[in-house]
């Protein structure tokens, strides 16, 4: 596909260096302002699929732009239905004001289309202050949903011993299909939460690209054996890093209290999904949620949680208003368009 002197094509994995030099070129442009440094280079488990698209110029063959898509599915307005997330986009900063942005986008749509049918759902979050992301799903997207808070939240450094009788430990894999009917119940009436199998859940937990697991399931047992509560873990700092370049003065003031930036900005964040707890068991969440923050403490810069403002567990997990965070709004193209009334919850 060619557009403006420049020439849009599927990435290739020789591309590789020269996506990663042109991210280095330029942070995030929302509020916090940060680049990846990726230590790892793997493919995912399978369980869903990254496409990417790069735009090189007819004139001298130069990467000028480059973005990636994640397809899933996911749970919309009640059903199962195939997910495109749009991510990574990045233009080169002297090639800006070129249509380039804008027919990454499109060519994308038009991919995820032809791979999963004309019914997907189109995501993107969009951090806020990034006006140029902004600018540019709205020549794609039907709706904006949000906001939610992306929430960096320090690891502990001393233990808090939960409730006498409760037990946190990892998931044994007996226990995968009731963790799954578990997931399902709390997240399917919620707008883009991933759909959890058995199956599923076992493949992610054995994903080890370094030799390493990079995911964990963590649980919080009742004395007679019942399952009460229980969160996803991925550990992003085994594969990437994220290096702060900029923050706003009141998370910057907020940060010199707790400690959620490391004073060097390098961020190894260890990311928190379908976080669920029974009826009435909201102590045995938040006790998890802490013995997390303890047990993980040397795997990790912290916990990063990216929640729907108007969920229950924001109180459940302590998050505060005050916390330093960031938002996101999350644009949307589907038919029909998301309910206002739904929560969101992050696929991936």
């Amino acid at each position: 596909m060619t557009s403006g002197g420049f020439l849009l094509r599927a990435a290739e994995p020789d591309d590789l260096d020269e996506v990663e030099a042109l991210g280095a070129l330029s942070a995030d442009g929302g509020a916090v302002a940060f680049r990846i440094h990726t230590h790892v280079r793997a493919e995912g488990p399978g369980l869903t699929r990254s496409v990417g698209v790069v735009a090189v110029d007819e004139g001298d063959g130069t990467l000028v732009g480059s973005a990636r898509m994640t397809l899933g599915r996911c749970w919309y307005e009640g059903a199962e239905r195939s997910y495109a997330v749009l991510g990574s986009l990045v233009v080169h900063p002297e090639q800006r004001r070129r249509g380039i942005g804008a027919a990454l986008g499109r060519w994308r749509i038009e991919r995820a289309e032809q791979l999963v049918g004309a019914d997907v759902v189109v995501l993107a979050d969009i951090q806020k202050g990034n006006a140029g992301s902004l600018a540019a799903a709205r020549r794609w997207a039907s709706a904006f949903v949000g906001p939610s808070s992306s929430v960096p939240v320090p690891m502990r450094s001393r233990r808090v011993r939960p409730p006498r009788g409760l037990e946190i430990r990892a998931a044994s894999p007996e226990q995968l299909p009731e963790i799954a009917d578990r997931v399902t119940a709390a997240t399917a009436d919620c707008n883009f939460a991933r759909v959890w199998t058995p199956s599923a859940l076992r493949q992610w937990l054995e994903w080890a690209p370094t030799g390493i697991p990079v995911h964990h399931y963590r649980l919080a047992i009742s004395p007679s054996g019942a399952v009460l509560a229980g969160l996803a873990l991925r550990q992003e700092g085994l594969l990437r890093s994220m290096e702060v370049v900029r923050m706003p003065p009141a998370i910057r003031l907020a940060n010199s209290v707790l400690h959620v930036v490391p004073r060097d900005g390098i961020l190894r964040n260890i990311g928190v999904e379908h976080v669920w707890y029974l009826p009435g068991q909201e102590r045995a969440a938040a006790a998890l949620w802490e013995d997390t923050r303890w047990s993980f403490r040397d795997r990790g810069s912290g916990l990063l949680l990216t929640v729907d403002r108007r969920s229950p567990l924001r109180s459940v997990l302590g998050v505060r208003p005050w916390m330093p965070a960031t938002s996101i709004m999350t644009a949307v193209r589907a038919d029909p368009s998301p309910s206002p009334k739904r929560l969101i919850a992050p696929p991936e």
